[in-house]
């Protein structure tokens, strides 16, 4: 997808919703946390099939499973397809079923001034785990991030709801993963 049409694809994503934690001008945070019946370890497991939840809509060639992660420190998020690859992030922490850490600007963030860190984290409950996406954003106050966060927001809401469903559904062998140790 062009990174015009993924910028109109964002704002027409919805209103905000109440995973908008703050937003100013030159900053905003977005979490979403929802309990998810797998252990941490098959949960995590689930995270690096990172094309098999991302929605191919918000793709840069239109098709999530061109997507891959290798989860170590400075391992990629990124995306390739025939004629065309990008970096959507770089991973800056692994714990192996308990954090994942990207510096990631998605979308058409990336070609804008700004910080952006991606965390989703897993923790252990009675039921399984409680996973918890939380997305950072900082940058000029001329961005005006605040107006745009809530499509962010309606981005990694789709994404993250994916991320749950497909959490409970069967794994393929994932392409790239990191067997750290905690």
């Amino acid at each position: 997808m062009r990174p015009t049409l993924l910028w109109l694809a964002m704002l027409a994503a919805g209103p905000a919703t109440a995973a908008v934690q703050s937003s100013s001008p030159d900053a905003f945070v977005i979490v979403h946390s929802a309990e998810v019946a797998r252990g941490a370890p098959a949960q995590w497991d689930a995270l690096l099939d990172w094309g098999g939840w991302w929605p191919a809509a918000h793709s840069y060639s239109g098709n999530a499973a061109n997507l891959e992660i290798d989860a170590q420190p400075a391992g990629r998020l990124e995306e390739t397809w025939n004629g065309g690859s990008v970096l959507h992030g770089t991973v800056v922490q692994a714990i192996t079923s308990r954090l994942l850490r990207l510096s990631a600007a998605f979308g058409p963030l990336q070609a804008m001034p700004v910080n952006a860190i991606l965390d989703i984290e897993l923790s252990p409950t009675e039921a399984g785990t409680r996973l918890t996406l939380t997305y950072r954003v900082g940058g000029p106050a001329s961005l005006q991030l605040d107006r745009i966060a809530p499509a962010v927001d309606g981005v990694l809401g789709e994404a993250f709801g994916r991320l749950s469903v497909h959490s409970r559904q069967p794994l393929p062998q994932p392409k790239s993963r990191s067997s750290l140790e905690n």
